[in-house]
């Protein structure tokens, strides 16, 4: 959600529209009208400063920060109810490890609005994209443009594209002819894009368990259904399946 004209118009309107009552009440009821005007001014500024703080701040903060901030990278280590909804979309707190540019690592935490729709797009354990305050580091927020990867993602739609119909052709030819075996998550990871409407497109890190043969370690990428990213977060186990002579090439089966 965006700090827009309406929004900014919309606020203001409000601020202007109560100092009007305020004035209004003083002018027309004399001493009884100033108590009357103080009480309301008192009353309802302190709402407006709570949702400010609550909603507003954090927003603000967010814009800012999606035009200066630094790319970096966060792990999910929980998720809390702030107990906010805003258009019946929950506010959430993430408590995030960051690593920044520089490669160090610390802890902090932020505000997100969930949709509705998809109330497992933050997850414990997920890699989101982050934006860094450059003068303050524990100030972050979530990168929406995708842009804190740095490691080879595709930086358009055309070339996201291309790397799924090429994903897709490779998938197939191991889906076809690979062995099947189950397989534990071990870190899920947001490559900053969604595909199709809100579903994402991550990297699993797995641990393959064929049978009669021993474990080893794999990854893959695939476009995972949003009602399902809560059954591929670490710990999960899934059924894919492998190239016997090539265990780097697996795919999630999902037949």
């Amino acid at each position: 959600m965006k700090m827009n004209t309406g929004v900014w118009i919309g606020l203001i309107g409000g601020i202007i529209g109560l100092l009007a009552g305020v004035i209004a009440i003083i002018t027309t009821a004399g001493s009884i009208g100033i108590y009357m005007g103080v009480g309301m001014l008192v009353l309802f500024g302190g709402m407006f400063y709570l949702f400010y703080r609550l909603f507003f701040k954090s927003l603000i903060n967010t814009n800012r920060l999606q035009k200066t901030g630094l790319p970096g990278t966060a792990r999910i280590v929980e998720v809390k109810d702030t107990g906010v909804t805003i258009n019946n979309n929950p506010q959430v707190k993430l408590i995030l490890e960051v690593k920044n540019a520089f490669g160090q690592k610390y802890t902090t935490q932020c505000r997100v609005l969930v949709s509705r729709i998809n109330p497992g797009a933050y997850m414990p354990g997920m890699e989101v994209p982050v934006k860094i305050d450059p003068k303050n580091e524990m100030n972050i927020a979530i990168d929406f443009s995708g842009g804190a990867h740095s490691s080879g993602q595709p930086q358009n739609a055309a070339m996201l594209q291309g790397e799924l119909e090429q994903m897709q052709k490779d998938n197939e030819a191991i889906s076809l002819s690979g062995k099947p075996a189950r397989a534990i998550i071990k870190k899920y990871t947001w490559l900053g894009y969604y595909v199709n409407g809100n579903n994402p497109y991550v990297e699993l890190e797995l641990e393959v368990l064929p049978d009669n043969h021993p474990s080893f370690s794999g990854k893959t990428k695939g476009v995972i259904a949003a009602a399902s990213v809560n059954k591929y977060q670490p710990g999960q186990e899934i059924f894919v399946k492998y190239d016997l002579y090539d265990n780097s090439k697996v795919v999630i089966d999902h037949s």
